[in-house]
């Protein structure tokens, strides 16, 4: 996207560094000058950046929290185009840098590098007073912002929710009240976690529309003993998995898009997902048809789906466009405007450019599903076949609660060329066909396997 003012571009890519790259002018721009207090449009956030001290906020209409975002010390950026950078965490879930870029007209980007998210922020005057009060106790505080940050974000339909807590509700009452009103959202990205109860809530668990694992297991079986001419060759931890169907006919299965090394980091994930592709994509393997099968896929990192897509495609395209809850004004959501996220075609020699047949089902989530989109605008297209996606695309936005308890949801969209969003309906395939069925797996069949086959025999 190409923007006025400081002659600013933006435009998220996929290289061999798997990068997100902000070409853009920073010149009068000194470490200094990023000092001072930054709201972000959507997304809830303050940043107080003072030297190389940075403290982040998490704002509501009703609240203003110290984030469980913890930021580490701020330094000058390294290349040429970032102001400087700051690690931040929350253990056990985000381990990450947040990178800030030149923005137009004076504003500035926050970008968490585990994520394909710029957050645009805005000078501020000062930091408003209650961020440094104590906050409200009483279990009703603690409804209170948990209801109130899903009414400024959640980007989907209002919620009904119910009243009032008693004040005199235990911890583990209010745990039960709160994810009482997480289940019915049937959501794969909301969240609850009671470090004082070692307690945790995750919206995937209570999915109803989950294939069973048995089912699942089973249906991977008889592709393996049925379907596959050798022995299934893992890569990243066993998060790749390669086979040939037939001559020239490859098989990929790929169970997320994360965990892919030791260290599970981006740089080193990164590095074993290019490893793995450099061999299956050999050109002497002759590939010249493949199935991707990301029917089990629980999601992960959207620059790793990203990537992947770029070693199929030899020109650049619009994998889709994002954009976030600016606020919730009468009952209606207002959107920032989106911001699109481009493929662009890898350069290495080990890339596959033949017919693809992608298989999806109710438990390809979150990044699988971001990868799904990102293939809708590859040349030769892609066939999905199977059912849809479970339509759960946004990354997870991190909360904090007076007590100190930790809570997720999304707020974001992603549309497609068209402008449409699949969240909650999900993507739907070209051709639906049952997945991991009873009868199915009862006569040792892969229907929607056996349909990919079929397709990549009519065209070859």
């Amino acid at each position: 996207m190409k923007t006025e003012g400081n002659s600013c571009v933006l435009k998220t890519i996929v290289m061999p560094v798997a990068a997100a790259v902000l070409s853009c002018s920073i010149a009068g721009w000194a470490g200094s000058a990023v000092d001072g207090v930054w709201k972000t449009e959507g997304y809830g956030y303050l940043f107080d950046i003072r030297g190389d001290e940075v403290a982040i906020y998490e704002q509501t209409s009703i609240s203003c929290l110290k984030s469980a975002l913890a930021a580490g010390r701020f330094k000058e950026g390294q290349r040429s185009t970032v102001l400087g950078q700051f690690p931040v965490s929350i253990p056990g879930f985000i381990d990450a840098q947040m990178e800030v870029y030149a923005g137009e007209e004076g504003a500035i980007l926050f970008h968490r590098t585990d994520t394909n998210t710029f957050m645009t922020a805005q000078r501020q005057s000062q930091l408003p007073e209650e961020c440094l009060s104590a906050p409200a106790g009483g279990v009703n505080a603690v409804a209170s912002v948990f209801v109130q940050t899903f009414k400024e974000n959640y980007p989907f339909a209002a919620i009904d929710w119910p009243g009032a807590i008693a004040p005199d509700t235990s911890e583990a009452g209010l745990f039960e009240a709160l994810t009482g009103r997480l289940g019915p959202l049937q959501d794969s990205h909301v969240a609850l976690v009671a470090p004082s109860l070692d307690a945790m809530y995750f919206g995937a668990e209570g999915a109803t529309a989950s294939v069973p694992e048995e089912n699942r297991q089973k249906g991977f079986s008889i592709v393996e003993s049925s379907y596959l001419q050798n022995q299934l060759v893992t890569y990243a931890k066993g998060m790749l998995a390669y086979a040939y169907l037939k001559p020239g006919v490859g098989y990929l299965r790929i169970g997320g898009f994360t965990d892919y090394s030791a260290e599970n980091s981006p740089e080193a994930n990164l590095t074993a997902l290019e490893d793995a592709l450099d061999d299956i994509f050999a050109p002497e393997h002759g590939l010249a048809a493949l199935v991707l099968d990301i029917r089990d896929n629980f999601g992960g990192s959207d620059k790793l789906a990203l990537a992947l897509a770029a070693r199929m495609s030899d020109v650049d395209y619009t994998a889709y466009a994002k954009q976030a809850v600016a606020e919730t004004r009468d009952g209606q959501i207002v959107w920032i405007e989106p911001r699109d996220t481009v493929v662009e075609a890898s350069s290495v020699q080990e890339k596959f450019l033949g017919e693809l047949v992608l298989l999806t089902g109710p438990d390809t989530i979150s990044a699988g599903e971001t990868f799904t989109m990102a293939l809708m605008g590859r040349t030769p297209e892609v066939t999905r076949v199977g059912e849809n996606t479970r339509g759960a695309f946004a990354d997870m936005l991190p909360r904090i609660l007076p007590n100190g308890w930790l809570f997720a949801l999304p707020n974001e969209q992603y549309l497609d060329s068209t402008g449409q969003s699949y969240g909650r309906t999900g993507i739907p395939p070209h051709l639906v066909v049952e997945s991991f069925g009873a009868e199915a797996l009862e006569a040792g069949r892969d229907p929607a396997l056996e349909v990919a086959l079929q397709i990549l025999d009519d065209i070859m």
